[in-house]
């Protein structure tokens, strides 16, 4: 059900540049399985690292952040600081950022053990037994 309901956006994305349905089907049925690729892929990395649940929340924050500043921006054409949130670089920078909030606590984990790593810990309770 989760598939099928976040394909919906690919039928309204395809008919919007075509009006095949065998190619609007098409791109459902690779949204579908993409998304249960992932999907799969992302419990096993959040099962790894649980931190990653908490940080996700703060990656919407700061999407959803900017997808405010790009609407306050439309209202104030000219304005050098709006024309800037609506540039290439500030959409780089904030990619650059959102990497980063998942990369650093991940690599941190894995070298550092801080956040505490669940897999490790793991294998140390197995290894005591």
């Amino acid at each position: 059900f989760m598939d099928l309901s976040f394909s919906i956006d690919n039928v309204f994305a395809a008919v919007a540049f075509t009006d095949k349905i065998t190619l609007i089907c098409i791109g459902v049925f690779i949204g579908i399985l993409a998304m249960r690729f992932a999907a799969q892929f992302f419990v096993k990395l959040i099962e790894q690292f649980p931190f990653l649940e908490s940080i996700s929340f703060i990656v919407i924050g700061i999407l959803g952040f900017k997808l405010s500043l790009s609407y306050i921006s439309e209202f104030f054409v000219g304005n050098l600081y709006f024309e800037f949130i609506n540039s290439h670089k500030f959409d780089a920078i904030m990619s650059l950022v959102t990497m980063l909030v998942f990369l650093v606590p991940v690599l941190s984990s894995l070298f550092f053990n801080y956040p505490a790593n669940t897999r490790k810990k793991r294998v140390l309770k197995e290894e005591e037994v």
